[in-house]
């Protein structure tokens, strides 16, 4: 694969997230598991992390992504490198002259995922549906890699 293809956000697929932790971060995913559960029988719509991949995009768009606070981002080599304190990992998350930037400069826990693909839209002169694809891109390859995830 090129690096160019490799980059290739509104490409991912629509399927379940592998969990972004480690096995050291075990104990606390099983209490955030748990927390859902209770919320979910008390009536309220639990999404997990994982089900982000499958869901339709009129339940992402209003979304809002926040990076972890413990998350780690540097430039090296003209990529933007991330560091997730859940997994321990740090890997390049995308070239620094990729519209990902753009993007990924918006999460800010205040802007929606509509409102970064619009502005992506804006930026780069693609079609609104191609926007949001790569934005969604983007937000999934985030929270797969233990960085992102949405506010509420």
């Amino acid at each position: 694969m090129s690096n160019n293809e490799e980059y290739i956000f509104e490409n991912v697929p629509r399927k379940p997230l592998p969990r972004p932790f480690a096995r050291s971060k075990l104990l606390a995913a099983f209490a955030d598991e748990l927390t859902a559960q209770s919320q979910k029988a008390a009536g309220k719509r639990v999404l997990q992390l994982s089900d982000l991949g499958t869901c339709p995009d009129e339940e992402l768009r209003p979304m809002i992504p926040i990076m972890l606070p413990k998350s780690k981002i540097s430039i090296k080599d003209g990529f933007v490198i991330g560091a997730s304190s859940m997994t321990g990992k740090s890997y390049r998350l995308f070239p620094i002259a990729s519209p990902a930037l753009t993007a990924f400069n918006l999460i800010n826990g205040f802007n929606t995922l509509e409102q970064i693909s619009q502005r992506l839209e804006q930026e780069t002169g693609w079609e609104a549906a191609r926007s949001f694809a790569y934005t969604r891109g983007l937000f999934l390859s985030l929270v797969v890699g233990g960085l992102c995830m949405p506010k509420e």
